[in-house]
């Protein structure tokens, strides 16, 4: 009659012997693990038999414990999808099923890209996405808004609001005839604006005819309507 050696044995996953389990040189086995352990005789106890430590090849690296798929390994003969045209792109209609599709048909859905999806760093508020020219993004402030710049000579303020100097307008800056009371706004010119220092109550605004003006007291005896009718003549010569 045929002897049957039965060595010990477990059926729990991951269940290892124990010197308490074997005697020096006894084997036993993991079914579930598909491992054959025994003790050393320095109380040790190893594996002397597994596939699981065995080392796979071809599309897969690794050991049979811990199978990896290789490095450009997966190509279309290994998906479940036959070959599409040149620059098609690989899609799937969300319920399994592999296809190729031209570029010309593949939407980005509205307002799906933000920051996130971009591989560049936020920037700061107002600034533009911008890029070097060979694939790098990055955000960069305008340097085409001048809006804020400050202006000097005549004017004051800032480009995007530009104020007449004070006494900065007198008979060089202006032609001859070029200023009536279409150009001017109703109460828009009053002493500040004019290239002259502001007199006394009562006094009147002169030239001495090579563009300097001044005020002036009018001379006793000068009647009212003979001063205002000087004045009308001089404020008709200024435009």
């Amino acid at each position: 009659m045929a002897i049957v050696l039965k060595p010990k044995k477990s059926e729990t996953a991951s269940s290892v012997p124990t010197t308490s389990d074997l005697a020096v040189g006894e084997i036993c086995m993991n079914v579930v693990d598909r491992k054959i352990y025994t003790r050393k005789s320095d109380n040790s106890i190893v594996v002397v038999s597994s596939h699981v430590s065995d080392t796979v090849g071809g599309d897969l690296t690794g050991t049979v414990g811990n199978a990896q798929i290789a490095a450009n390994s997966v190509g279309i003969a290994e998906l479940n999808v036959a070959d599409g045209s040149n620059l098609q792109v690989l899609t799937t209609n969300g319920s399994g099923t592999l296809s190729w599709t031209s570029k010309t048909d593949a939407t980005v859905g509205a307002n799906t890209i933000g920051i996130t999806e971009l591989n560049v760093s936020d920037g700061s508020a107002g600034q533009y996405l911008t890029t070097n020219g060979s694939g790098t993004l990055s955000f960069a402030t305008d340097s085409t808004n001048v809006g804020a710049t400050s202006v000097g000579g005549d004017v004051t303020g800032t480009v995007a609001n530009i104020q007449i100097a004070a006494n900065a307008v007198g008979a060089n800056e202006i032609s001859a005839n070029a200023v009536g009371s279409s150009e001017i706004a109703t109460n828009a010119v009053g002493v500040t604006e004019l290239n002259v220092s502001d007199g006394t109550n009562g006094q009147v605004l002169k030239t001495n005819g090579s563009g300097t003006l001044s005020f002036t007291t009018i001379t006793p005896g000068v009647t009212e309507a003979t001063a205002t009718s000087k004045a009308v003549t001089m404020a008709i010569a200024l435009g």
